[in-house]
């Protein structure tokens, strides 16, 4: 009778215990679900457009360059202007220069929208167009301010369109 309830107490166990080892067995045979890796999107190369914009900005910081020396020229006859101090020839060249400074921004306002146009036309540079769009917006706001006499202003707008095209180039990501 011992004999029995051991093996009644055995079989009791295995069958208490052999659910739990088949369960655990189970889990370990199944094969853990690894999906296959995704393949990275390759980031489109943009360095030729981004060399039209480094452009763009090459264009416009020369500008400024020459920008300060020819404001101050003309301010400084405009000034001798007032007090009567400078010819009739000397006002003359100086409206001409005004009027040079204003169409010369207008061309650097050109080159950026036709840049942008170029942009527009191409689905995956939807972003970079709107930052030369932006770009070009605050050349067309120098130009105004150039037009109107506001040279210092029209400088600083000059600026902020720099920091637009650089912001156009950051957004491009390149390899």
């Amino acid at each position: 009778m011992k004999s029995i309830s051991i093996i009644i107490a055995v079989i009791l166990i295995a069958f208490c215990i052999a659910p739990e080892a088949s369960s655990l067995a189970q889990q370990r045979k199944k094969p853990v679900a690894r999906g296959a890796k995704p393949t990275p999107t390759p980031t489109p190369d943009m360095r030729p457009e981004a060399a039209q914009v480094a452009t763009q900005i090459k264009n416009i910081s020369n500008f400024i360059y020459i920008y300060g020396k020819i404001v101050n020229t003309i301010q400084v006859v405009d000034d001798q202007a007032k007090g009567d101090q400078t010819s009739p020839k000397a006002q003359a060249l100086n409206k001409e220069s005004k009027d040079a400074l204003v169409v010369n921004i207008s061309k650097l306002r050109a080159g950026l929208e036709n840049l942008s146009n170029n942009f527009k036309a191409n689905p995956r540079l939807q972003v970079q167009y709107l930052k030369l769009n932006f770009a070009a917006d605050a050349v067309l706001n120098a130009e105004r301010l150039a037009a109107a006499g506001q040279y210092e202003a029209a400088g600083k707008t000059l600026v902020t369109a720099i920091e637009r095209l650089t912001d156009t180039i950051i957004s491009m990501r390149l390899p």
